[in-house]
């Protein structure tokens, strides 16, 4: 019985099993140092995302019971029939009837100029939390900030009733001094920096941090007495001011400005991994290697296919040269001239040999482009003609 066998399917033939394009794990290889770049980027945003956020019912808001909150001295002073209200905007502010209200800003950080400078035009009590320089200018408040002290007990070491009932208190933070033409009266002062200061022209009160009104610490010391006396001394109630974050203001910063300074830092880190993982992982070039040819391709075709290209470009001044340095070569093995020939010299020998005029010789085989396809194909005759009387004179 006669069994026919086929023959093997050549190497990379069809059904072979030999992949002639990207693999999945060629792929993953490639994409991988982007892939995890882009993915540390997001974690490392998601992560200062959520430590930097403010979550509503956050630290001195009248509605969060947390250690940080306000809710505390809040429900007191409802209790004793101080009506306190929580708003959002500085709009909600100028919309309410704020002349007989005391109105606290318990983050004046949050709001810009502009919205500072209305609040300074309100004819209201104010009560502002960890102001600095740059807000108080806004509010028209006369004070300046000087040093900051740290939260500690603190003796009032003043006339101001409301401290004096309170008596020793949970303040520091910064502190705040009149200038020349403000009615000041500071309280819990260190060397004549107060941390508590009353501006009576403004009826505007200073606190250098607002410890004393936290859930945490409403219920030490005299903070609670201290913080009714100056919260509840109007009787149309205390308006809060919580300022809402993405409400929009004429004069808000940018977005490099809202940018924390650690998510910059952090950026320009994987910036500089990501360019050291790329020149690591770059293809860099070896030695050259010899690798034989999937067809033999003939020479009179890729002498076709080489001039195809000249034409294509107009590259006729290549060309010419190209026709020239071959010819200069057989010339001069057939007059015998060496390999280092000089134009010069190469001239003379084959005008002693050919009987032709030096200056003709020079300009056939060092001639300028020719200017059209005709005069090129003028040259290729001639310097074949040139190459033919020197044969015929050996």
């Amino acid at each position: 019985m006669t069994v026919d066998v086929a023959p093997p399917a050549p190497p990379g033939a069809a059904g072979s099993g030999t992949a002639t394009g990207p693999t999945v794990r060629s792929t993953w290889r490639a994409g991988r140092g982007p892939l995890l770049v882009v993915l540390a980027l997001v974690v490392a945003g998601t992560v200062l995302g959520l430590l930097t956020a403010r979550s509503p019912g956050g630290r001195l808001d009248p509605d969060s019971p947390t250690p940080g909150g306000s809710r505390a001295i809040a429900e007191l002073l409802r209790e004793r029939g101080v009506e306190v209200t929580r708003v959002d905007t500085v709009d909600a502010v100028e919309a309410a009837d704020a002349a007989d209200r005391t109105l606290v800003v318990p983050l004046p950080e949050a709001l810009a100029p502009s919205e500072l400078r209305r609040l300074g035009r309100l004819q209201t009590g104010l009560v502002v939390v960890g102001a600095a320089d740059s807000h108080l200018s806004p509010l028209g408040l006369p004070a300046e900030v000087r040093d900051e002290l740290p939260v500690e007990a603190r003796r009032p070491a003043c006339e101001l009733p409301e401290a004096v009932t309170a008596g020793d208190v949970d303040l520091g933070g910064r502190t705040y001094r009149g200038t020349d033409a403000a009615e000041a009266t500071g309280c819990y002062a260190v060397g004549g920096e107060a941390t508590l200061l009353r501006l009576a022209a403004e009826s505007a009160v200073l606190l250098g941090d607002g410890a004393l009104l936290t859930n945490d610490r409403l219920d030490e010391r005299g903070n609670a007495a201290l913080a009714l006396g100056l919260l509840g001394e109007r009787p149309g109630g205390v308006l809060w001011l919580v300022p809402r974050p993405g409400r929009p203001v004429d004069d808000a910063p940018s977005l490099g400005e809202l940018l924390p300074d650690g998510l910059r830092l952090a950026a320009l880190q994987l910036l500089v991994a990501a360019g050291v993982l790329a020149l690591w992982r770059a293809r860099r070039l070896g030695r050259v290697v010899d690798e034989p040819l999937p067809v033999v391709v003939r020479a009179a075709e890729a002498v076709e296919g080489r001039s195809r290209l000249y034409r294509a470009a107009g590259a006729r001044g290549s060309a010419a040269e190209a026709l020239r340095a071959a010819s200069r070569e057989r010339v001069g093995r057939r007059v015998g001239a060496p390999t280092s020939v000089d134009r010069a010299a190469l001239v003379a020998l084959v005008a002693q040999r050919t009987g032709d005029a030096p200056a003709v010789v020079e300009d056939l085989l060092y001639g300028g482009p020719p200017p059209d396809d005709a005069a090129l194909v003028r040259l290729a005759d001639d310097l074949s003609a040139l190459e033919a009387t020197l044969r015929g004179t050996r």
